[in-house]
């Protein structure tokens, strides 16, 4: 056998600390047994709707997952709401979901922003469903469009018209009522014809109304009555779901229970710390039951597989948390991203989030559209601001947990026609409880010996403990026991990681690997993208029988008991194996670290599968990528393989080597925006002189302790505020995509007003208040803002997370620190061909 060690350590040097470390504790061994299949998977039942389309391509679901062309299929699923985001950037919306590994984009189609006055329908503009469906369509993303006819999403009445609730005898087979849901069907009907998936077009899902509980007979007859009213307008697609909570049938074959989980509950009365969350642990908790406890009360649904007809399905996995006058927490990446491995590594098959993109309540013409306590429901939501904390901010910007959640969403579609086959087991030790900060939290997913180990070391607001000496042990289906790695692992705490066992690489098995496979590469010699969770030098451990030849490169590998061990040394973009099966045929690995995977972003473009390294957005477009920056002026990345030629529209890059990867990079001209401010007293000349908007109607219900928002849509004075004109350049957006005003203030809310009436607000949780200027590119450039700080006053009940209020007990809390207008700078790159 021949074999190549190029820039490797001396074995001894790498081995001998690791002995000493370990010789004083013995392995902390977690076994699990994979050695039973799951219940049979039943076929055939579900009545679908039309789900074949003209080119032949055809959708389905089992009881354990969904296919696509008769093979397992894992979508992943994320929420805008079109209507709360501006037309023209939409399409730049939809392509940052799919480069985040969103293929179905889901919206709810709100009754009350159609139909706010009986019989006059609005689907124009930013309401215009059909436009949106149709660059779904152009940019081949799937579409689920939730129906309702009640919705709830923090809007007015659930999403209701007032005119449908001043009627009465809502949401149940009411003649009159059901008359009125059937227009409204018939209308979205027709928005979407020719743009089903039977025509060819996007749309593959609908939700039937929300939050409904319809296990029993007349909860039943509704939602079934909802679904052939649905096909009676056209609404004809491959699935038709329900959320499962509060109560579900789940012996019909008619509709798929969809289920979700939420870092925090903002809707939940107290304001003080909620207890540590359930939702953090691996097992059979299916779905979160704090979800609608403002209005339904607790509720809990456990996964049990044995007769459970539809694939584990999920519709609101939290991407972030909507804030509420009286709860206020900040959502960090790990708090959103730890559930997505949670919940695929206990069984879920579908994942899909809410929000995934945040946006903003217009306006209507009768009233204001935010859900209040007005209105008779339990919360005081902002105004306009519907951020959500989401990975895609309300003005478009990204959050750390986009890239979070494009790591894992790579891996579902990469490896996610594997996943979907594997039944989740669970070890012989399990966490006590949320609180157990010891115990490492796992699950296996397996079929026939093969799968991945989940591991997340994580829970909200609770400080982990490392889990040292860590070993895996897996009784297999044969009676054989393995049991990982050889050198054991110590878990930092707040890490999640999957490893897989007895991977199938192109022919090749990969006995276990202690890094996340991120992709595969498709080339004459396939490429598989690995990394380094945090903390960890992973190994990989393969058959001796089944290779001929082995070159690494910062790594060394050893050989006993039939198998090659190779370790890495220093993981990053020269960090790589090249493994020559027996047949001849050469699979490639490149073990990153897991910075490099956070950036990390795979496209097939320019002739061929790449994975570009960027601290940059990337947004990828037919025959170019359009990369942004948010306050830096340097475009950087890394790409692999490489490209011979590039054409930039601005500058000439800078070209080197990053290991086997090139690189390039490229300085803008800087772009400093300085925004005028001055706080002013005398509010006449800010003020509404036109047409005035409708006022919020909640303010004749003020209570002290929880008054909710007190600022209006039209410019009023609050006692105790203070207001500051912010002007913005005539030139600001010049020669950049965008820009953001930064806010950094202290008080109960923020409001900004452009002539008079109110365009953005924020709840005040320790955070900056953020405005996009590009949305308001023909109105605000060289024009005057007001912003208005309502003061915090200590008689307020309002949960702060820890350390963000106490400072101001006492004190007057109504400061605007600072206003920073923040550049995104952007190039597009294209081949140079």
């Amino acid at each position: 056998m021949r074999m190549v060690i190029r820039r490797i350590l001396f074995l001894g040097v790498l081995i001998i600390p690791f002995i000493i470390f370990w010789k004083s504790d013995e392995p902390d061994i977690y076994t699990v047994d994979i050695s039973q299949p799951g219940p049979p998977i039943i076929t055939g039942h579900l009545k679908l709707g039309a789900n074949k389309n003209l080119q032949g391509e055809v959708l389905d679901a089992n009881s354990l997952y969904f296919t696509k062309n008769g093979k397992p299929w894992y979508p992943v699923m994320g929420e805008i709401h079109f209507s709360r985001y501006p037309k023209a950037q939409w399409e730049e919306s939809i392509l940052k979901m799919k480069a985040a590994g969103i293929d179905v984009i889901a919206t709810y189609v709100f009754w009350i922003y159609h139909e706010e006055e009986e019989g006059k329908f609005n689907w124009s503009g930013d309401n215009n469903l059909r436009a949106f469906a149709e660059l779904c369509k152009k940019h081949n993303i799937y579409f689920f469009v939730r129906i309702g006819p009640w919705c709830h999403g923090e809007v007015r009445n659930g999403g209701f018209p007032d005119w449908i609730v001043k009627r009465g005898n809502v949401r149940k087979n009411d003649s009159v009522y059901l008359a009125s849901v059937k227009k409204f069907y018939n209308e979205i009907g027709k928005q979407l014809k020719g743009l089903y998936f039977k025509d060819g077009g996007p749309i593959i899902g609908t939700q039937l109304e929300n939050e409904f509980r319809f296990n029993n007979a007349a909860g039943l007859t509704h939602m079934l009555t909802l679904k052939k009213m649905a096909v009676e307008a056209g609404i004809d697609v491959p699935f038709y779901s329900a959320t499962g909570w509060p109560g579900s049938n789940q012996k019909q074959d008619e509709i798929i229970p969809v289920w979700g989980a939420y870092p925090e509950a903002p809707w939940d009365k107290k304001t003080s710390k909620l207890a540590l969350s359930g939702n953090y642990l691996f097992g059979s908790l299916r779905n979160d039951p704090a979800i609608g406890s403002d209005l339904l009360g607790q509720h809990e649904q456990q996964t049990d597989y044995k007769g459970y007809r539809y694939p584990y399905a999920t519709a609101e996995m939290g991407g972030g948390n909507q804030i509420t006058y009286h709860r206020r927490p900040i959502i960090e990446a790990n708090d959103v991203t730890a559930l997505t491995y949670v919940k695929v590594g206990s069984g879920a098959n579908l994942m899909g989030y809410y929000m995934f993109h945040g946006g903003s309540n217009p306006i209507g013409k009768l009233s204001t559209l935010q859900e209040s306590k007005a209105t008779k429901y339990p919360n005081d939501y902002p105004i306009i601001s519907y951020d959500f904390l989401s990975p895609i901010g309300e003005w478009g910007q990204l959050r750390p947990s986009y890239r979070g959640f494009k790591v894992i969403h790579t891996f579902l579609s990469e490896f996610g026609d594997r996943l979907v086959q594997y039944y989740p087991s669970f070890p012989d030790k399990k966490p006590s409880a949320a609180a157990d900060s010891t115990t490492l939290r796992m699950s296996v997913r397996s079929k026939d010996n093969s799968g991945f180990v989940f591991i997340s070391n994580f829970q909200r607001q609770l400080e982990m403990n490392y889990a040292q000496n860590v070993q895996v042990q897996l009784k297999l289906k044969d009676g054989g026991v393995l049991k990982f790695p050889e050198t054991p692992l110590t878990v930092k705490s707040d890490v999640q990681m999957i490893l897989p066992f007895n991977m199938d690489l192109d022919g090749l098995n990969l006995n276990y690997a202690t890094a996340q496979p991120l992709c595969r590469l498709a080339a004459s010699e396939p490429v598989y993208i690995f990394f380094s969770p945090e903390g960890i030098l992973p190994e990989y451990s393969f058959r001796e029988a089944d290779l001929k030849a082995v070159e690494v490169n910062d790594a060394v590998f050893t050989s006993g008991n039939g198998n090659y061990l190779i370790r890495t040394t220093q993981p990053g973009t020269d960090c790589t194996m090249k493994l020559t099966l027996q047949s001849g045929k050469v699979v490639k690995i490149i073990t990153l670290n897991a910075v490099q995977a956070l950036n990390a972003w795979k496209a097939d473009i320019f002739g061929a599968e790449r994975l570009f390294l960027s601290g940059r957005d990337l947004i990828f477009m037919k025959d170019k990528i359009r990369f942004q920056s948010t306050l830096n002026p340097e475009v950087k990345f890394s790409v692999y393989p490489a490209l011979s030629s590039l054409k930039f529209s601005s500058g000439i890059p800078a070209i080197s080597n990053d290991g086997v990867f090139s690189a390039l990079s490229l300085k803008l001209p800087v772009k400093n925006i300085q925004a005028g401010v001055k706080e002013v007293t005398d509010l006449k000349a800010y003020q509404n002189s036109g047409k005035k908007l409708p006022e919020d109607n909640r303010t004749s219900e003020m209570n002290v302790l929880s008054p909710g928002p007190q600022y209006q849509t039209n410019l009023k004075a609050v006692d105790g505020s203070r207001y500051f004109e912010i002007t913005i350049p005539e030139d600001a957006l010049k020669g950049i995509s965008d820009a953001f005003i930064s806010l950094d203030y202290t008080g109960d809310t923020g409001a900004a007003y452009l002539n008079g009436k109110l365009i953005a607000d924020d709840f005040w949780s320790g955070l900056p208040m953020s405005i996009g200027l590009k949305r308001f590119s023909s109105s605000l450039s060289g024009k005057k803002l007001l912003f208005q700080i309502v003061p915090l006053t200590d008689e307020r009940q309002i949960y702060f997370e820890a350390g963000i209020r106490e400072p101001f007990k006492g004190k007057d809390a109504t400061i605007l620190k600072s206003v920073n207008i923040i550049p995104q700078y952007e190039v597009f790159v294209s081949s140079g061909k």
